[in-house]
């Protein structure tokens, strides 16, 4: 068992409803190694200066997101988002379960999805895929997601 929420991990999208994930998940293929990546921007810092340039008082915007993966495109595969020169309309929800399941992934609730395909001779064609992290109805735009056990009877 893992103490880390880190190996291979399984990501699974569901369309959005009413600004919260929806209840239908669709797994995606696992992506390139070392590609899937939860990026972080931090929000403007906003300073409130007296004459001598000590600072008063401060305040900080929330940080933002974007989680991100790259996929192979494997003969017969199929992609898991239809495009329009690399914009996939609507909006999607992500699920991150770590290699250990019982560790903490990410759930998104609510995303925007962009594509950008890329080749190289290394690699062959890939689909790389960024979600930009929206506000969800309720909660925040990152919360924690732990796959529960189901109990079988």
């Amino acid at each position: 068992m893992a103490i880390l929420s880190w190996g291979k991990p399984k990501i699974e999208t569901a369309v959005c409803k009413d600004g919260m994930a929806g209840t239908d998940w669709t797994p995606i293929d696992t992506p390139q190694q070392d590609t899937t990546n939860l990026n972080p921007t931090s929000g403007d810092t906003t300073d409130a200066q007296e004459e001598g340039g000590d600072i008063v008082d401060s305040r900080t915007a929330k940080t933002t997101y974007e989680f991100e993966f790259t996929l192979f495109v494997k003969k017969g595969g199929k992609r898991p988002f239809e495009d329009d020169d690399g914009v996939v309309s609507g909006e999607h929800a992500f699920r991150l379960t770590p290699e250990d399941e019982a560790c903490e992934g990410i759930l998104i609730d609510r995303a925007t999805v962009r594509l950008e395909e890329q080749f190289n001779t290394a690699n062959g064609k890939l689909l790389h895929y960024i979600a930009r992290c929206l506000k969800p109805t309720t909660g925040k735009t990152i919360k924690p997601y732990v796959k529960t056990a189901t109990v079988q009877g």
